[in-house]
């Protein structure tokens, strides 16, 4: 008993110095990131006031504009086209694969996202990195697509926009010149590119074997989340079955989407800075932490060897990804 005594008194100096000053430089580190998020979220409301002044947004002249009314309150197109429904877990990851434009399933692009996560994890095992560095492989690697797919979903949503513009001129010239509304479909089919090309293919197939007009375009617009084709769905259903002048009707919400889509790009570029700033304060912990654990393994293995270490680096993890959700909801203008 003595003995034991004795040797846990020689060891627990050198335990309570290594914890101390681990716990001081944890504590200078989450207070410098701490001191950066607060700054950040400051210079945020300062900007997020100045694009608010620059748009004119609240004021009545803004109240009143077409563009702007379109823009804040785009879903109310869905009274028309039918309430969303509450989606299943397969629904969803289609309705991702359709937005991404994979040509492949969606549960086959997961399973292999998996499997090069899961061979990270088997990577860094082997090689001794130890099973902390592993997880973080793979949270790298799903980090890496969660990146992409975001791009290729921007990409493909941008292209749709642009796309759907200049379809709705087509379709006003079609009909202008005497084609039926669904010969100009057929036209936008022929002349467009994916993604919209096909939209419109799949309604004019739907219309040959004799599904009603209205309920193909209600279809469309349902299956798609783009808030243009939900709002040219409405203003289409409406204007046949009250009647109208449909050439004069693709003019007008041409104009509006392009109207959108100025705004739209104006915001961007305004809360461009926000955004690099977020994903800086969100990156900087993460490449610090990686380049310490191959520079200098000694140093950061105590983070991995010891109880208190592992508290430090959960506590670590947690703030970022908490510093990550707010940060992502800041950035996120609102009207």
């Amino acid at each position: 008993m003595k003995g034991n005594t004795g040797a846990v008194t020689t060891m627990n100096p050198q335990q309570l110095a290594s914890a101390i000053l681990m716990a001081a430089a944890f504590g200078l580190v989450f207070s410098a990131w701490s001191i950066c998020v607060v700054l950040w979220i400051i210079q945020y409301v300062r900007r997020q006031r100045q694009v608010r002044k620059r748009l004119g947004l609240g004021g009545p002249e803004a109240q009143r504009s077409q563009a702007l009314q379109l823009w804040r309150q785009g879903y109310e197109a869905q009274s028309e086209t039918g309430e969303a429904k509450r989606e299943t877990i397969g629904k969803r990851l289609e309705r991702l694969r359709a937005d991404a434009g994979w040509r492949l399933p969606a549960y086959a692009v997961f399973l292999g996202v998996a499997a090069l996560a899961g061979l990270a994890v088997t990577a860094a095992v082997m090689v001794g990195a130890g099973i902390w560095i592993g997880l973080a492989a793979a949270a790298v690697v799903l980090l890496i697509f969660r990146f992409l797919t975001e791009r290729r979903v921007s990409s493909r949503t941008s292209l749709f926009e642009r796309q759907f513009v200049d379809s709705l001129g087509i379709a006003a010239r079609a009909l202008r010149a005497g084609h039926p509304l669904v010969g100009a479909f057929q036209l936008i089919a022929e002349e467009v590119d994916d993604p919209l090309g096909s939209i419109f293919a799949g309604i004019c197939q739907e219309q040959a074997m004799g599904l009603d007009l209205q309920e193909s375009i209600r279809r469309v617009a349902d299956a798609n989340r783009n808030a243009d084709l939900k709002i040219f769905a409405t203003a289409v259903t409406i204007q046949l079955g009250s009647g109208g002048n449909l050439a004069e009707l693709m003019d007008s919400l041409a104009a509006v989407m392009r109207s959108r889509m100025r705004l739209h790009r104006r915001v961007r570029v305004l809360t461009a800075q926000t955004q690099m700033s977020k994903r800086i304060l969100i990156g900087l912990p993460v490449l610090l932490f990686l380049i310490l654990n191959i520079i200098a393994p000694t140093y950061m293995h105590s983070f991995y060897a010891t109880w208190s270490g592992r508290y430090m680096l959960a506590i670590t993890i947690g703030s970022i990804l908490l510093g990550t959700w707010m940060m992502g909801k800041l950035s996120v203008l609102h009207y």
